[in-house]
């Protein structure tokens, strides 16, 4: 009966986390392209727009989304699951663009698209599994 209470929560908060994900999406690319052409490889973009995304996407998911109270360790939680999307980011970078070849232009957003579903499971699963509704 708890998975099917959370996984009602999940679909109930699923066009608030749409939003969120839309702007984050966004900006994920926007940062991964811009850094390109800075001239930086795709590892260290990689890098730089996880530092700028997590602690955005967190407070974004609290106050939006999932509409829950901050906490110490909903963030480490969340920040540990979004750390998988680093390498995870990379591999699906080594993949497009050096061994097929695509710009940043367009892998940028097939690697974020890619990474959608387990961002939506796994920050449901940081933030709003662990903290009680504060609306």
């Amino acid at each position: 009966m708890k998975a099917f209470g959370a996984l009602h929560a999940l679909f109930a908060s699923s066009p608030r986390y749409l939003a969120v994900s839309g702007f984050c999406v966004a900006l994920n690319v926007v940062l991964l392209v811009a850094l390109d052409r800075l001239g930086l490889h795709y590892t260290a973009a990689v890098i730089a727009a996880a530092l700028v995304l997590i602690p955005t996407s967190y407070a974004l998911h609290l106050a939006l989304t999932y509409r829950v109270a901050s906490g110490g360790d909903t963030f480490l939680r969340y920040a540990g699951a979004q750390l998988i999307n680093v390498p995870a980011g990379m591999l699906l970078f080594f993949l497009l663009r050096d061994c097929v070849g695509l710009p940043m232009i367009w892998a940028a957003p097939a690697v974020t698209g890619l990474m959608f579903l387990y961002n939506l499971t796994s920050s449901f699963w940081a933030i709003a599994m662990r903290r009680p509704a504060t609306r």
